[in-house]
Parts: C-alpha cells; structure tokens; sequence
C-alpha cells in the first residue's frame, strides 16, 4: 500500500528588530515599459526643496507623483533561507521584512508647471545688464530642485527666454529687455532684408544676433528660441506668429502694469502691440489672446493683469524661496518623505 507524503516549505520570520526595510513601488504599465525597454531610460527621484513637499518620479518626459497608501494585508517580504535557522529542518523560506504601506504612482498632472519654481529661484536680468541679488545658481542645479522631467522645465526655461551668464549663472530677462530685444531683432531684420514671417536662414539669423550688440548674444539667442517652433541653434528658424502675439503682449502688459501702475488703456496697448508685431502679422496683436490674464476695467476701456503664473510665483516666492535658493543642489533625504506609519494595535 503505497503512502502519499505531504509536502511542505518551511516558512521562518525575522525577528522585527532584523528585519530589512523595503518600500513596494507600484507602476503604471506605461512606466514599466520604459524600464523594461531594450535601451531602457533612467527613472529619477525628485522633490522640492521645502520639507514637505512630496516626491515624484520622473521619465525624460513625464512626472509621476507618489502616493503612500497603508495596507491592512500582511504584506512580506521572502528570501530562501540560506543558511538554514537551527529551527529548519530542511530548505524552507524565511520572511526578512513587513511592509505594511505601499507607494504608487498618479498619473501626470497637466496642469503642472515650472514657472513658479523657476520665478523663484532664478535672478531677474535687467535692462542695466544686472542680474538681481539672491543665489547663483547654474541651469543644471536649478533642474535638479524642480520636481518636474527634464522636458517639462525645458519647455519653461525655452518660454521664458532664460540663459546662462558667463560662469553659468542662470538668468531670466526682464519684460521690459524682452521687449528692447525684440524692438532690435526687428529692427535689424528690416535692414538685413529679412521677413520673420517666413523661414529664416542661418545667414539671417547670424546678422539678427551680431545686430544686437547692446545684449549678450545668449540672451537673443533664448529670446529668438522663446518665439520659435526650431530649437534656434544657428542653423536657422521659423518665427512662430501664434507665440510671438502671445509673448509681446503678456510681455507689454506686464511691463506697463509694473512699478505699482495697475490699468492701462485698452487703446495704447492695442495699438502698440500691433506696432512690435512684423506687418503682416499685425492682426495677431488682439486682446482676445489675453483673455486668460486680463480684466476689463472701466467699461472695457482699461484692463489689468490677472495673470495666473504670476499668483503662482507669488506664492512660491512667498512659502519657498528662501529656503529654494538654501537647498539647490543639496542630497534629498528620501526616508523623512516617506516615514512609515504607525502601527495600530
């Protein structure tokens, strides 16, 4: 009479004071495909410089913010027990950590942005070729304490037209050098021949940049960058109406708003919007492009800025700046971001 055996693993816990610690990260399946790709890219693990800001995960492209969410599951963490507890008898499995939260992913916020943090952090640079107090910081270091991809700050940085002084300080022009910059680039663009409304070629584009001898040639090249569809590098662009309409109006209004002036009239800035615009294109100077940031005063004969990324940066300024420029480049310290919970009996 045959005898069927009953076939068991071994299963052993580490006493809690041994255990390992480990942090169970759920990811989206769009995630897991980029590290599990042939040429895989890196994950990074971001946050902001305030203590309680929150950690995010990003791609090259995307952010992902992260969640702790706590568990009424035992959850553990097992390893082949090797070598064997003197209470095992034969190979057996032996649990080395609970975990008793797990951390997933959200999906990436479309609304977020890298304005404020870079408002911020970096000093204004001003039409008397100042560049602000506050701490220098380089491209690379302001990138690193934004909790956002490296795409997504590079859209903002390319927006707001930022660069890098000699020795790396990291810059953003004034609205009103943005402004005096464009008023050059258009005007050197009618002695040059050249019309912005089409292709510009990289002869034409080499005469705008050395025709603006009053500014560093970083600074109009980011300019020429901030109003283009090309990524300018010298080899030529394409001056987008759309961005330029859009830049040289916030960027006017902003700047007769400024120094405590709060309305202007609709009339004046209409008509000197139109008159930075190339001659075509004058018809693209229209408020209803501002109708975001704007309020109209006055029985619509006024209006004044309203402009979201401005509160944003307001309060960024207010509830972080300081303690923004302190920890640029500074270690994060990722286990006071996620400190375990606590247990209930």
């Amino acid at each position: 009479m045959s005898t069927q055996h009953e076939i068991s693993i071994p299963f052993s816990l580490l006493p809690e004071e041994s255990q390992q610690h480990f942090r169970l990260l759920e990811l989206p399946p769009d995630l897991l495909d980029v590290i599990t790709a042939d040429n895989a890219s890196p994950l990074y693990l971001k946050s902001p410089p305030t203590a309680q800001g929150t950690v995010v995960i990003c791609t090259d492209n995307d952010t992902y913010p992260i969640r702790q969410v706590s568990t009424s599951n035992s959850l553990f963490i097992t390893s082949p027990s090797f070598p064997l507890p003197d209470s095992l008898s034969s190979p057996g499995i032996q649990a080395i950590a609970q975990c008793t939260t797990t951390l997933e992913l959200l999906p990436p916020d479309s609304s977020a942005s890298a304005v404020p943090f870079i408002r911020a952090a970096v000093p204004v640079y001003a039409s008397t070729g100042s560049k602000g107090t506050g701490k220098a910081v380089t491209k690379r270091e302001l990138f690193d304490s934004i909790p956002l991809s490296e795409a997504e700050c590079e859209t903002v940085w390319r927006k707001l037209a930022c660069f890098e002084l000699e020795g790396g300080v990291a810059v953003v022009p004034s609205e009103s050098v943005r402004l005096q910059v464009w008023r050059g680039i258009l005007t050197a663009a009618r002695a040059e021949g050249a019309d912005l409304t089409v292709a510009v070629d990289n002869e034409q584009c080499e005469g705008l940049v050395r025709g603006e001898d009053d500014w560093p040639e970083e600074l109009v090249g980011a300019f020429l960058r901030s109003i283009s569809d090309s990524a300018y590098d010298g080899e030529g662009m394409v001056v987008d109406g759309e961005k330029l309409a859009l830049s040289l109006g916030l960027a006017l209004l902003k700047d007769r708003t400024a120094n405590g002036r709060n309305t202007v009239a609709v009339n004046d800035i209409q008509a000197e919007w139109a008159d930075l615009m190339p001659e075509p294109w004058r018809e693209k100077a229209s408020l209803g492009r501002l109708e975001s940031t704007i309020r109209r005063e006055n029985g619509g004969k006024e209006i004044t800025l309203v402009d979201s990324d401005s509160v944003k940066a307001a309060t960024a300024v207010a509830g972080a700046a300081t303690e923004a420029k302190s920890t640029l480049g500074a270690k994060r310290k990722w286990h006071e971001k996620f400190r375990a919970a606590k247990k209930t009996a």
